[in-house]
């Protein structure tokens, strides 16, 4: 499902949300280990703030997502990529866009936390910089430079995830990883 998708979607079920913002908690939920469906679904109706019917309309559409979602996260060819508007939308409201997706991965990945939660300190930095790309600023001027660097930056992030997916998730470089049941 694309940034865009998700939008209409949104739009169909009349709820403010933010697409990128979603996905961010929904990756941020999953880097935390297998959740059963039934769950994620109660977990993102909560955060949607989805009544009863619009939770039923879009059970199947986000069932789809989140399964996407997984297998995106599990890729060993490392094609995951966050869901960000596209390069059209000017450079200021992507970035308010990253920001949203990072905000909300750490609010994924701290609600499923559990007591035992300990990274490596490669993954410890990672999270200190989603934690900070959070914080992004879009007081600037924009030019050419600022393209190159906001491509640098969705690059990093993806990168950072997949560390992270990896290192919480050891068992699915060898494709027997977690699954949402």
């Amino acid at each position: 499902m694309t940034f865009e998708q998700l939008e209409d979607l949104f739009f169909n079920l009349q709820v403010k949300a933010d697409p990128s913002g979603f996905h961010g908690f929904l990756c941020g939920r999953l880097c935390c280990g297998t959740i059963p469906l039934d769950e994620l679904i109660e977990t993102s109706t909560d955060w949607l703030g989805l009544n009863e019917e619009q939770g039923e309309a879009a059970s199947h559409p986000l069932r789809d997502f989140y399964e996407t979602a997984l297998i995106n996260l599990e890729d060993v060819a490392f094609l995951f990529q966050p869901i960000l508007p596209d390069d059209e939308l000017p450079l200021p409201e992507r970035l308010v866009a990253v920001g949203q997706w990072c905000s909300n991965y750490i609010s994924g990945l701290g609600d499923g936390m559990s007591d035992g939660f300990t990274v490596s300190e490669d993954a410890r930095e990672a999270l200190e910089d989603i934690a900070a790309i959070a914080q992004i600023s879009i007081d600037y001027e924009t030019d050419d430079d600022g393209e190159r660097d906001y491509t640098e930056l969705v690059e990093y992030i993806r990168i950072a995830v997949q560390l992270i997916f990896s290192e919480l998730h050891p068992e699915a470089s060898d494709n027997s990883g977690p699954t949402i049941h």
